[in-house]
């Protein structure tokens, strides 16, 4: 004569499946897991190589050119641009003298 499963062997069976499937999964999540750090940290090696190869040579540079640059506007102000606003001042200065003791007034 079959027997019969009684409901509680029922529920015993499908709670160990239930345990080795989930052993399973967390076996495979693991691997997955030391997988993607793996590769992300190679991927940091790698933009940390790109970095020191290519971009602070690049920023060195540029920062080189900044240099240049101020140091080209420093040395345009004092020798074109100061003696140019000082005549103009000297200029302004006279006229407005001028016409302070002619007593004429640009105004109309």
């Amino acid at each position: 004569m079959p027997t019969l499963i009684s409901l509680a062997d029922l529920r015993d069976i499908f709670i160990v499946i239930y345990g080795f499937i989930g052993i399973i999964f967390f076996i495979i999540a693991s691997v997955v897991t030391l997988l993607v750090g793996l590769t992300v940290r190679g991927l940091i090696r790698n933009v940390n190589y790109m970095l020191n190869d290519s971009v602070r040579p690049a920023v060195s540079s540029i920062r080189e050119a900044a240099d240049t640059v101020r140091g080209t506007t420093d040395f345009v102000g004092k020798s074109a641009v100061t003696p140019i606003v000082k005549t103009y001042g000297i200029f302004a200065g006279v006229r407005r003298g001028l016409g302070v003791l002619s007593g004429i007034n640009r105004r109309r």
